[in-house]
């Protein structure tokens, strides 16, 4: 009764002030949505029908991630827009809705994957940040994103690794990266036995250098499968080589 009396409330509010469309700013004609219909229909996609659910098999994405040392690769689309509006903007501004719709639409590209027989992993773990620039951000964007995932896929999160101070990682070419993350990561508990098959979360994925470091601490640690699940994936043109 109390639920049913609360969904009547939050849709009669909806109506008398209906909320905005978070690309066109156009009113939303649904309660409890975030994107107006339009706008859902026009968001960029992948072709995972022609990869079998493994962004590593396009070769527009593999020859960006050339050696990638992880054995899957989902992303929501190729960083551009409005991903490349709503992602800096959850990130660097601590911008709660759009985070809430980026992991709600990560949520569903993973049920739809799962749904078309795609292997999901026994545990989630997430890239870490150094303390002192998550204290100064506030969080992890990619351990919310994590934990967000686990509670609607009912995975467990493991907290598995630690970061050394390092310089940023933004705007660096690949040769750059690769030299910035060289002993950058350490396992917290490098002996203790971990899930054959672990999914890796980040928020971008660009040269593919901190996904390649962190999946080698996992193959050490005796990890046989590690899928990498991130909101973007940016192709060679998008970064100097």
């Amino acid at each position: 009764m109390l639920n049913f009396i609360g969904n009547v409330l939050r849709q009669s509010w909806h109506y008398l002030l209906p909320g905005s469309c978070m690309w066109c700013s156009l009113p939303l004609s649904q309660p409890g949505s975030q994107l107006c219909m339009y706008c859902r229909q026009a968001l960029p996609v992948l072709p995972y029908q022609l990869c079998h659910y493994n962004l590593l098999l396009l070769p527009a994405i593999a020859r960006g991630l050339a050696g990638a040392k992880f054995d899957r690769l989902v992303a929501l689309a190729v960083y551009q827009q409005p991903y490349q509006h709503w992602i800096p903007r959850w990130k660097y501004h601590t911008d709660l809705a759009a985070g809430q719709l980026l992991q709600q639409q990560l949520v569903l590209l993973l049920l739809h994957c799962q749904a078309n027989g795609m292997p999901m992993p026994q545990a989630i773990t997430y890239v870490p940040l150094h303390w002192r620039k998550q204290r100064q951000r506030g969080f992890n964007q990619a351990q919310s994103l994590a934990e967000a995932l686990a509670r609607q896929l009912q995975l467990p999160v493991l907290s598995l690794f630690s970061k050394r101070a390092s310089p940023s990682q933004r705007g660096l070419s690949r040769r750059q990266r690769l030299h910035n993350l060289r002993r950058s990561f350490q396992l917290k508990m490098p002996h203790a036995p971990l899930p054959q098959h672990i999914a890796l979360i980040d928020d971008v994925i660009t040269t593919g250098a901190t996904a390649n470091a962190l999946s080698q601490l996992l193959r050490r640690a005796g990890v046989s499968t590690i899928s990498v699940w991130t909101l973007a994936v940016t192709t060679p043109a998008d970064y100097s080589a």
